[in-house]
């Protein structure tokens, strides 16, 4: 019987463990191969995006391929990996060696567009394209993107900010600033040029007047027109300049104090030719008012009548041209026409007017009855007479 001594086993031992580490040595030096070329077992060198990643598991994509790691990566950078192929799909890879690499080491896709987010971040070019992540510029800014498409999304490696569009174009992000001339759907501004259509969020409410910096998707109907989706994307940013009536342009803020000389759905008054819209008052009163210049009219922000006309003096013996006054005597005689016209002396004291009384007017005052009217002096036949607009502007038997 043979019999091996303990120096004789540490011998043979450690001749089989020299054997097995130059196997394993001469296996892991052998030069990795590209993943199209690699069967299961090889060694393969990939390099590609993370688009996903959780907790010990990861996938890469490098425009053609896609492996799966058991390794938690950033998503959307990029890496290369040495590792032992797994599987015979060419799917699953061992990662011994991951170096985190510049995106140029990648045959990258590029996009030029402009930055949007709603629900999740997008590049509009105009057409939606949907990001895998939020992009560190200001909403509608134009941006080149450099990544990969991967699912229903581009993988963002890389990008550079380019600046907001100066000019609209249909269907992309665009910045507008101005006044606030109508605050009804849509909204209107003035630029200080043209005027721009906004549709905001609901119960997004602007005041008339307010200076304003909207961005939103411009549609480039005969008006432009710019519609919002977020409240975020409102800005007030000031109030427009209040001048005094007259002085007014388009976007700026008319003030003055004025008497009414046509009244009805718009106001006319002395003090300007444009009609006031969105307040009431009566003929022959006297009103201050704040309102918004538009291109042909003024609509109101702030107006209150200062003197009512029932406050006028009675201008009987002070009659003065041009201007609403008010009259209040007694009716000392009446004349009626064929055609329906009629005249009425009114007389106050040692003054008197004649007062016209078309048939359209419908008033008809008996003698000693007391008148009170508004109206404009005029002449009738060389006599000083006085001119009521309309019904409404007449009274009987005692102030109106």
């Amino acid at each position: 019987m043979i019999k091996i001594t303990k120096l004789e086993i540490v011998l043979i031992a450690t001749s089989i463990l020299s054997i097995l580490l130059l196997y394993l040595i001469g296996a892991e030096a052998s030069s990795p191969v590209s993943l199209e070329k690699a069967e299961k077992g090889n060694l393969i060198n990939f390099t590609g995006i993370c688009v996903y990643s959780q907790k010990d598991f990861s996938v890469l994509y490098n425009r053609n391929d896609t492996i799966i790691l058991y390794k938690t990566l950033k998503m959307d950078k990029s890496y290369k990996v040495i590792g032992k192929l797994l599987d015979e799909s060419k799917r699953t890879v061992e990662a011994l060696e991951i170096h985190e690499v510049p995106h140029n080491a990648l045959n990258l896709e590029s996009l030029e567009g402009a930055f949007w987010k709603d629900s999740s971040c997008y590049i509009l070019t105009p057409q939606r394209i949907k990001l895998s992540k939020c992009l560190n510029v200001t909403k509608g800014e134009k941006v080149k993107v450099y990544g990969l498409f991967y699912g229903d999304r581009f993988h963002v490696v890389d990008y550079i900010p380019k600046g907001l569009l100066k000019m609209p174009v249909n269907g992309m992000p665009f910045r507008i600033r101005g006044v606030v001339i109508r605050n009804i759907t849509p909204t209107t501004i003035w630029n200080g040029s043209e005027e721009i259509n906004a549709y905001l969020p609901y119960k997004t409410k602007l005041e008339l007047g307010d200076e304003v910096e909207i961005t939103g998707i411009a549609r480039l109907y005969s008006t432009l027109t710019i519609y919002v989706n977020s409240p975020s994307d409102v800005k007030v940013i000031g109030k427009a300049k209040t001048v005094p009536v007259g002085k007014e342009t388009i976007g700026e803020i008319a003030h003055g104090v004025c008497q009414v000389t046509k009244d009805g759905i718009a106001l006319g008054l002395n003090c300007t030719e444009l009609k006031l819209y969105g307040f009431s008052a009566d003929f022959g009163d006297i009103i201050e008012f704040y309102s918004i210049r538009r291109k042909n009219s003024l609509y109101c922000i702030r107006c209150m009548i200062k003197i009512p006309r029932e406050e006028l003096p009675n201008s009987i013996c002070n009659p003065i041209s041009g201007i609403p006054l008010k009259i209040q005597g007694k009716v000392a005689w009446i004349k009626r026409y064929k055609n329906g016209f009629g005249l009425a002396n009114v007389t106050n004291e040692n003054c008197w007017i004649l007062v016209k009384l078309p048939k359209s007017l419908g008033v008809h005052p008996e003698v000693n009855e007391t008148l009170t009217a508004f109206g404009f002096y005029t002449t009738y036949r060389g006599a000083p007479a006085f001119e009521i607009p309309s019904r409404d502007d007449v009274c009987l038997g005692g102030s109106c």
